[in-house]
This record gives structure tokens, C-alpha cells and sequence, in this order.
């Protein structure tokens, strides 16, 4: 078991919850689609990004699913962004039961990081 299993049970969330308020946190609104749109035109025109004005979204689209949920549960490393979507839905469970948002070192701090492919620059 890991930092967050013992975290989660003793709040009274499980992992389908986490996935569930993470798929409703990261679903795209209107305004997360309009920045998509100009970043998009954007780099089709070759422009930077601050020329245009072109934020990042806030919101990803796709929510943490259970299956990274559990996996997370059971201690395997996760990668930065499902760690900091899981943070996201957990902060969120925790504030709409009036209790303080917490921070992503302290329910990782037993699990590494997921590193990717590294490609060798030549």
C-alpha cells in the first residue's frame, strides 16, 4: 500500500471516485476549446504562441482513468501528469467536504516518478 491508499481510505474516497470528479475537472469547456483552436492556428501559421496570445488550456480533456488509479493505490510510479490529475480530483474531494486541498509531495512522497523514452540527441 502507498501514501495515497492510506490517504484515500482514511478520507473515504475510493478509486472510482478519484477517476470520476478527475473526468469531470478535466473535461473541456468552451473557453479550454477556444484556446485550443488559436494555439492550433497558431502553429499552422508559424507564429509564436505570445504574438498570438494563445494561453495554455487549463484543463487536459481526458480525466485520470481507475486503472491509474489503482495502480497508484498499489504503489507503481506513476508519470507527472497522472500524479498531478490525481492531486486535482483528491484536492477537489477534499474541498467539497470542507477540508483542506493538499499537495501532490505529500501523497507521492513514497513513489517515483515514471520516466519516459529518453531519445539520444546526436
Amino acid at each position: 500500500m502507498s501514501i495515497l491508499a492510506d490517504f484515500l481510505n482514511e478520507n473515504g474516497f475510493s478509486a472510482a471516485d478519484v477517476a470520476k470528479r478527475s473526468a469531470s475537472l478535466e473535461a473541456f469547456d468552451d473557453a479550454a476549446r477556444v484556446k485550443k483552436v488559436v494555439r492550433r492556428e497558431a502553429r499552422r501559421t508559424k507564429k509564436p504562441y505570445n504574438e498570438v496570445g494563445a494561453d495554455k488550456p487549463s484543463k487536459l480533456g481526458r480525466g485520470v482513468s481507475v486503472r491509474t488509479v489503482k495502480s497508484a493505490l498499489a504503489g507503481d510510479k506513476i508519470p507527472r501528469i497522472g500524479r498531478k490529475k490525481i492531486t486535482k480530483a483528491v484536492s477537489s474531494l477534499l474541498q467539497s467536504k470542507k477540508k483542506e486541498a493538499v499537495d501532490w509531495r505529500k501523497l507521492f512522497a513514497d513513489v517515483g516518478a515514471k520516466k519516459g523514452k529518453s531519445t539520444a540527441k546526436a
